[in-house]
């Protein structure tokens, strides 16, 4: 076996050339099979030089599975991310990624993999927000060089999704109410249970809570002295208690029509579910999401999404004329451009803007603009 500074080369069998080299951790890594010596030389120069540039690529994290390196990239994530991220991140994982990734090695994931998978979903905001943690996953891909390039290239991204959905108003709202039930029947019983999916729905409207966040109130997050609420928790999808989805925690004062639904709760004590469930002491978030869903349909507003009611609330709060920060504070936005959405300007308001201005003016533009 010949030997140099940098490697050593040796003679197999079959009359080939084997070139090994060392990193400088010391440990001797296979740099590949070549016909002659001088081949297998060279190759050993130019890893040398990509290595004293700190360029030099190990090809072996690129046969790792997709789903040995998620598992990597998820504990390193647990230390930067909030439990309510997490938790997405999770759903997006099991849900979405594995199936179509997980058995591919890293250096098979490559762009027209991930193009293809993202061109087969539903334009719809999940599939972005999906698209965006495995694009931040492959960023670390790169750094940690598992790949040598992010495979997440997607040209459009944002075409289909953007669309703007329908401007649901407060009479909407409780227009869909009408039609959610207060009392169901469970496995064939002769009698009717009753059931809080309305009360649930107007807390909902009244403090601007995620699905989640509704479902994982207690009775004792309820002051009923003062009419504030504290919200802190969430209930995932998955089921798992977590901590709110952008980790902040607040108290509110709720509307008048959320304070009339948790008064006709039944009076519960400690850290009992506020809300009931018919067969389970805490109300699942699918059910009253699937509670929603059918009286929106009943109401003829199919398009009308359960989360649409956070935006109606928050939307009422900005056209009240509170300051952005006051919207920032009762959404718990983490950045002025998830609240700036809520600013919404309609013909009314816009047209007020406008005679406001008249008024300043004293109107003598307008009478010389008409005169002559």
């Amino acid at each position: 076996m010949a030997r140099s500074k940098n490697g050593s080369v040796r003679r197999l069998k079959s009359g080939r050339f084997q070139a090994r080299y060392t990193l400088p951790t010391g440990e001797q890594v296979p740099a590949g099979t070549f016909d002659t010596e001088r081949q297998a030389r060279q190759r050993l120069d130019e890893i040398e030089v990509d290595l004293r540039r700190g360029e030099h690529w190990d090809g072996r994290k690129g046969k790792t599975r997709f789903r040995d390196f998620m598992v990597e990239y998820m504990a390193h994530r647990e230390l930067t991310a909030t439990q309510g991220e997490l938790a997405n991140n999770r759903s997006y994982l099991k849900v979405h990624l594995l199936p179509a990734f997980g058995n591919l090695r890293m250096e098979e994931l490559d762009e027209e993999a991930v193009d293809k998978w993202f061109a087969a979903q539903r334009p719809t905001e999940t599939r972005r927000n999906v698209y965006a943690f495995l694009r931040r996953a492959m960023k670390y891909a790169v750094k940690w060089k598992y790949v040598r390039r992010s495979p997440c290239q997607v040209l459009d991204l944002n075409k289909s999704v953007g669309e703007p959905r329908p401007s649901w108003s407060k009479d909407d709202f409780l227009r869909v109410l009408e039609h959610v039930p207060t009392e169901v029947i469970v496995n064939n019983t002769s009698g009717a249970t009753r059931v809080y999916y309305r009360e649930a729905l107007e807390v909902m409207f009244a403090a601007h809570l995620r699905l989640g966040e509704v479902v994982a109130l207690n009775a004792n997050d309820f002051n009923r002295k003062t009419g504030e609420l504290r919200i802190e928790r969430q209930v995932t999808n998955l089921g798992h208690t977590t901590e709110t989805k952008t980790g902040a925690r607040a108290e509110l004062y709720l509307f008048e029509i959320g304070v009339a639904a948790i008064n006709r709760l039944p009076l519960g004590i400690g850290a009992v579910p506020m809300f009931p469930g018919v067969v389970s002491p805490r109300m699942p978030r699918s059910s009253l999401q699937k509670a929603w869903r059918s009286a929106a349909t009943k109401a003829g507003l199919e398009n009308f999404h359960v989360h649409d009611i956070r935006h109606i609330g928050l939307t009422l709060v900005a056209a009240s004329g509170a300051p952005i920060k006051d919207v920032m504070a009762r959404g718990r936005h983490r950045s002025l451009q998830s609240a700036i959405r809520y600013q919404h300007t309609d013909a009314d308001r816009d047209r007020k803007v406008a005679d406001d201005v008249n008024r300043l003016m004293g109107g003598s533009w307008g009478a010389s603009a008409t005169s002559g």
